[in-house]
């Protein structure tokens, strides 16, 4: 997905006429306030239904699940999403403290706050779920990535990174990222891989700075530019993940594009006088890429 939306996935039970009508009612809410409603029966697909739900599930970045008649799916399906996303709970009201299997909030959710509804011209529930999208929407938007980001885009400006300073060139690198290879984002090592390649770059500078031999200024240089290598293909990487994904991925994605530019643009310090015309292009590419990224996370789309 390229378009920077906020998308809603809806799990209900559908057929009966009283959760029908609250979903119909659920959907204006969410449209209302911006957000895009995905509901799994009116999505045209070709996919296995259960791989599709799956599919859904991952491009979403809020969940509100309706628990009236306690259907397996719905349970699977929230709970699927709080891995990543949050879960707003509603529920009819006669479910609560009801014995019957099929009429009731099972143990495994009725810790978390619900919102109760009546039937379906309760007065209140469309207050009560708009005020509870609209404090999900704030945490979600609010983010204080958008001020680091911010705060390292000036520090470009200021510091000895700026290309106009002059600083001396190349260290070396000792390398092992290949324990943490590049998998699809639907596997289980794929964020763990990330951080894994990330903390092991920090590393690999850290010792570089620590062990240049003064005597010999230009042995190392053959290991910066594998490791400057090493790093554009992780931010192409992780600047492709994040164009293909919905509004949470590129905030997840976002976080570790902060710390491998810094890492970035500090190793080709290493390797160009920063008043060249080379330094000059990866100054920019970090310099704008970074302006991107706080376009899109400071203004999501919340319109369909």
């Amino acid at each position: 997905m390229t378009e920077n939306r906020v998308n809603c996935f809806i799990a209900i039970k559908f057929g009966k006429p009283d959760t029908d009508a609250i979903y119909e009612k659920i959907e204006r809410i969410i449209t209302e306030l911006g957000l895009h409603p995905r509901r799994i029966d009116q999505i045209e697909h070709t996919e296995n239904i259960n791989q599709k739900i799956i599919s859904e599930l991952d491009e979403s970045d809020i969940t509100i699940a309706d628990l009236t008649y306690a259907r397996p799916s719905v349970y699977f399906e929230a709970g699927y999403s709080h891995r990543k996303t949050p879960v707003i709970y509603t529920c009819r009201e006669d479910h609560l403290n009801n014995e019957e299997d099929n009429l009731k909030v099972h143990f495994d959710v009725d810790r978390y706050k619900i919102i109760f509804w009546n039937h379906p011209d309760d007065k209140s529930f469309p207050s009560n779920l708009r005020s509870r999208l609209q404090y999900v929407i704030e945490n979600l938007t609010n983010i204080p990535l958008v001020e680091d980001l911010k705060s390292y885009l000036i520090s470009l400006n200021k510091t000895r990174l700026n290309p106009e300073n002059i600083f001396h060139r190349i260290k070396r690198l000792f390398s092992q990222l290949n324990m943490y290879p590049k998998v699809e984002r639907n596997h289980l090592n794929h964020e763990v891989n990330i951080k894994g390649r990330l903390i092991l770059c920090k590393e690999i500078f850290e010792m570089v700075e620590t062990d240049f031999p003064i005597e010999h200024p230009h042995a190392q240089q053959p290991q910066w530019v594998e490791f400057s290598m090493i790093l554009e293909e992780e931010l192409n990487y992780l600047e492709n993940l994040s164009d293909q994904s919905n509004y949470g991925g590129k905030v997840l994605y976002a976080y570790y594009l902060n710390d491998f530019y810094k890492i970035y643009l500090e190793t080709m310090t290493k390797l160009l006088q920063r008043s060249s015309i080379e330094y000059e292009k990866k100054y920019i590419r970090v310099k704008s890429s970074v302006e991107k990224l706080i376009r899109v996370i400071e203004k999501p789309s919340l319109s369909l």
